[in-house]
């Protein structure tokens, strides 16, 4: 059995919530009722966070239908794990969460394939069939609490498989499946009344031999920053800043300082902030830059993970000429040169952009 991380977001990158319309490809996020969201700094479900990054939270509202709704590479088998704390249980039986192959008009609302995760007042999970509103499987009655702070693992295999929520390594609630649709959108949803907070966001692609029982154990997404110059220096600075990397060390996207290319196989590098410790397990390294396209004609972005001298170079991104910046990513789960990640390597990577 093996899974391999296939992405991951600690929102402490995220300065905002409309940031989050933007996220990276393939992972497309659309919000809805962002009025009733916030990125909160004061309530966090982390289990690791280090210096020099503000701990951030998704709250995902009050308001029934608030949520994100995110569109995912459809390639069967999905292991998703998150913190995961709700303030208030609903009042009755609300929709939590949706594997759809087709997008729901509202993250809350019934989708018309694929299955949902209820959660009433009782604390009682439900796994329902949207097409039929059958519930597949429930839950014994307090699963859930409120105020409780949890790490969250779900699986979803919409090929004839099954579908399966647990807390802190305790499955809940399981239900096979005998329907088959092509999964490509995941809805996170707070029910009305309710703000639910989620972070350390992670998923994970399988070698095919995991079964529903395999749960994504509790991970938390560090987020390291640029802090000083890389190995390669070649876009040139716009803005305020004394060197590239000041360029590019924010939070979020900065629209006054920045820095930029106009030529292809140009490339910049940036060493990051070290990791707070030595932790034992490293599923890999997630490169996420944020940029846009301003003149005309074919313009493609490289994400690189470089460690002493040696790169690994993501496929090109293709960019659209527009007024909007967007999050792009890739994950490596190998460090370069095929070998694991380790906490030395980590500390070496440098951080490349590459315009081709």
């Amino acid at each position: 059995m093996a899974l391999s991380l296939e992405w991951a977001c600690g929102f402490e990158q995220f300065g905002t919530v409309t940031d989050l319309d933007q996220l990276a490809q393939p992972w497309v996020c659309q919000v809805f009722y962002p009025q009733f969201q916030t990125i909160s700094t004061t309530t966090g479900v982390r289990s690791l966070q280090g210096n020099g990054v503000t701990p951030k939270a998704y709250n995902l509202g009050s308001y029934l239908g608030a949520g994100i709704l995110w569109t995912v590479p459809n390639i069967g088998t999905r292991y998703f794990g998150m913190g995961w704390f709700l303030s208030t249980l609903p009042s009755s039986e609300q929709t939590i969460f949706q594997f759809t192959a087709t997008p729901t008009t509202f993250p809350g609302t019934s989708g018309a394939d694929g299955v949902r995760i209820t959660l009433d007042s009782t604390g009682t999970i439900r796994i329902r069939q949207n097409s039929t509103n059958a519930v597949l499987v429930t839950s014994s009655a307090y699963a859930v609490s409120a105020n409780t702070q949890y790490w969250l693992s779900m699986s979803c295999n919409p090929n004839s498989g099954w579908v399966t929520f647990a807390l802190n390594g305790t499955v809940i609630a399981t239900a096979t499946l005998g329907i088959n649709f092509a999964f490509q959108y995941i809805s996170f949803v707070a029910a009305a009344s309710q703000n639910t907070y989620v972070d350390d966001v992670v998923s994970y692609s399988t070698d095919g031999s995991d079964t529903a029982s395999t749960l994504v154990p509790p991970r938390s997404v560090w987020t390291s920053l640029p802090n000083a110059i890389g190995d390669q220096t070649q876009w040139s600075r716009v803005g305020g800043a004394v060197a590239n990397w000041q360029s590019v060390d924010g939070q979020a996207y900065q629209t006054t300082t920045y820095n930029t290319t106009n030529q292809s196989g140009t490339l910049d590098y940036y060493n990051t902030t070290d990791l707070p410790g030595a932790p034992t397990v490293i599923d890999g390294v997630v490169v996420t830059a944020c940029a846009r396209k301003e003149d005309s004609g074919a313009r493609n972005l490289k994400l690189h993970a470089r460690v002493n001298g040696v790169d690994d170079v993501a496929l090109a991104i293709g960019l659209t000429t527009g007024a909007s910046f967007w999050y792009l990513s890739a994950t490596f789960t190998q460090a370069p040169g095929s070998v694991p990640w380790t906490t030395s390597a980590v500390n070496l990577c440098q951080l490349g952009l590459e315009s081709a």
